[in-house]
């Protein structure tokens, strides 16, 4: 550091009587010879810069008595380097000599950025004091040099510098804590506020960039949209993959929300008043958005169709692609709600609303709520009728279509609750999925139906075989097939008895762990249907990689076949297509007898519905097996 203290004037008579007086008017002691004595255990060293005979002679000697460890160069050329090399405490130089370049050498020191030793500059004349005192250097001493009065002035720059050094490093020391702490508090705030995972605000602070958005929107009359994204299913993708790659998948799907709203900027040109946008992770598997719009506008419309066409795309992650089903739930304010909380709960349930229909948009409106209301009242209900037994199994016939023979009969979940009101399957099967229910629900069928199947047979009834439906979640569970294999154990079933149904949504989706988990049920043994066959949205190519033994063609194209036209033909193709893989084909919702008669003209192999019967009780369904025209 360099000191900025008074200089001696060399034109001030005073200044000129001592010549060793030091420049800074420091007060030191002259008595007692045995002073030099104090400097005898410090460890500072000096770099001595010299031709002069005598400072070459006596000045080593000295500045080593003061407590100095010296070294003496004769050649100024290699003054810097050496200085740089050595890193002395202090150097003290003649101050006529100069480098190749004809600076003083004194001045080189002082200029140099990486020498922070002090200068002590060994004066001639006036001139030479002069100079030193407008390079500044840290002291002045005259010759004839005093070394002994000289290296305990050398000693007290090197205090006096290391000192200077040591409160520099405190306070940089200082600045440097209290920027980590500035750091931590920006970091703290930002992971009180932000998502690690994907960077957007969190719900709290979502919730604040809401209410500043309906204090603009309210100011300039335009309206401000909160959307609640979610995805169908999403519980199965952490399973299925693990939490570090269901990680990227939100990374993924929260830059693509930002890049909506980034573009959304071009959707807005015909508003006015200020604009407010924002994305949010509002929970590990939810997302949201706020734009204001105008209200002569359609630009929610434009919106829709950029998320729709950022979430449909597949998202690439290590190596794996993830089909994401995006469900999103609009609310409005002023119009659905005047409270940040009301509005995002409103647009939260109409996302769930959007979910139970299998995806898509839905915008709030009061049955909405309703809906959301009697779900979570449902949700409630399910967990206490499993508990209480309150789930009973009815059975439904499938019969052949040539012979009429019963040779099968599928296994129907009902609810009845102890008010005698039954609760319909397509109500409650998608709340026990959402609320993971599904697994212990599915075990709970598989194994009652297995029990009655084996019931049955001690009775004599042989020929048949028992249908379950199973969701894809159980699919994707771990433990599936060793499950489905225990039962069929402890019942003493063979497997080619139990024939599982899986809808066309569930397993035409190209999912490995479904396929894989296929082709290890029948492995065992286990006959697997497709129920429900003509709705889904998967492609048929999938089913030259499945190892499927049925096709149960959905009720919807039954119901026109007597009509002709487009549902007799593409019942007719179903029935060729499904045969020529070697499957057994199963019409479903057969109702009456000109249907029959045109499946058997059709070659169907099988069917069920009311016209042979509903679904009933175990009792109920022996009797139609003892004399099948009861059903009728």
């Amino acid at each position: 550091m360099k000191d900025r203290r008074r200089r001696p004037d060399p034109t001030r008579t005073e200044d000129n009587l001592d010549l060793t007086v030091s420049i800074k008017n420091l007060s030191i002691p002259l008595s007692n010879s045995n002073d030099n004595k104090q400097s005898d255990n410090l460890s500072f060293s000096a770099l001595l810069v010299c031709r002069d005979n005598a400072s070459q002679k006596w000045g080593p000697r000295w500045l080593r008595q003061a407590g100095l460890d010296t070294t003496m160069l004769t050649e100024p050329d290699k003054g810097l380097s050496v200085a740089r090399s050595t890193r002395p405490d202090v150097i003290i130089v003649e101050a006529s000599l100069q480098d190749k370049n004809g600076n003083r050498l004194f001045r080189v020191f002082q200029d140099a950025a990486d020498v922070v030793a002090p200068v002590i500059a060994l004066c001639s004349n006036t001139k030479e004091v002069i100079a030193a005192v407008e390079a500044d250097v840290f002291d002045v001493v005259r010759k004839p040099v005093e070394w002994q009065l000289t290296g305990r002035r050398a000693v007290h720059a090197a205090q006096s510098a290391s000192k200077d050094v040591k409160l520099v490093e405190a306070r940089e020391s200082l600045s440097r804590a209290l920027e980590l702490a500035d750091n931590a508090r920006l970091h703290l705030r930002s992971r009180q506020t932000f998502e690690p995972v994907t960077g957007l605000p969190n719900k709290t602070k979502f919730i604040d960039l809401i209410q500043r958005g309906m204090s603009a929107a309210e100011r300039d009359s335009n309206d401000l949209a909160v959307f609640v994204i979610g995805f169908s299913r999403f519980r199965l993708v952490i399973e299925a993959m693990g939490q570090e790659t269901v990680d990227m998948v939100l990374a993924e799907v929260g830059k693509r929300l930002r890049d909506c709203l980034h573009n959304a900027g071009s959707v807005q040109t015909h508003a006015s008043g200020l604009r407010t946008a924002a994305a949010s992770n509002i929970d590990p598997m939810r997302f949201g958005l706020m734009l204001t719009c105008s209200r002569e506008s359609d630009e929610l419309a434009a919106l829709q169709e950029q998320l729709t066409d950022n979430l449909s795309r597949p998202v690439e992650v290590a190596g794996q692609t993830v089909y994401l089903s995006a469900c999103m739930g609009i609310a409005k304010f002023p119009q659905d709600a005047s409270d940040v909380d009301s509005l995002l709960q409103r647009a939260d349930n109409a996302m769930r609303d959007a979910q139970s229909r299998g995806g898509g948009f839905r915008f709030y409106c009061a049955e909405t709520d309703a809906a959301a209301v009697r779900k979570l009242k449902v949700e409630h209900m399910l967990h206490e009728a499993f508990e209480n037994g309150e789930l009973r199994l009815a059975y439904q016939p499938i019969t052949n279509v040539s012979s009429g023979q019963i040779v099968g009969a599928e296994a129907l979940l009902r609810w009845q609750q102890p008010d005698g009101i039954e609760i319909m399957p397509a109500e409650f099967v998608p709340v026990a999925e959402e609320c993971g229910l599904m697994d212990r629900i599915g075990e709970f069928v598989l194994n009652e139906a297995c029990r009655q199947l084996k019931a049955w047979q001690i009775e004599g009834i042989s020929s048949l075989r028992m249908s379950v439906n199973v969701a894809k979640v159980q699919l994707m569970t771990g433990g599936f097939v060793e499950m489905v294999q225990s039962i069929l154990r402890q019942h003493s079933l063979r497997p080619g008895d139990l024939d599982l149904e899986l809808s066309e949504r569930g397993v035409l989706s190209g999912d490995y762990d479904v396929i894989n988990t296929l082709h290890k049920l029948k492995s065992l043994g286990v006959r697997l249907s497709i129920d429900d066959f003509g709705v889904g949205e998967s492609a048929i190519s999938y089913l030259k990689e499945l190892p499927v033994d049925v096709m149960k063609i959905d009720r919807s194209y039954i119901a026109g076949l007597v009509r002709g036209g487009k549902d007799a033909a593409i019942t007719s193709g179903m029935v060729a297509l499904g045969q020529s893989l070697d499957m057994t084909v199963v019409a479903e919702g057969v109702e009456s007898q000109e249907q029959l008669e045109i499946l058997q003209q059709l070659g169907c192999d099988e069917y069920q519905g009311f016209y042979q019967s509903p679904a009933v009780p175990s009792d109920e369904f022996c009797d139609i097996l003892r004399d099948p025209e009861q059903a009728e």
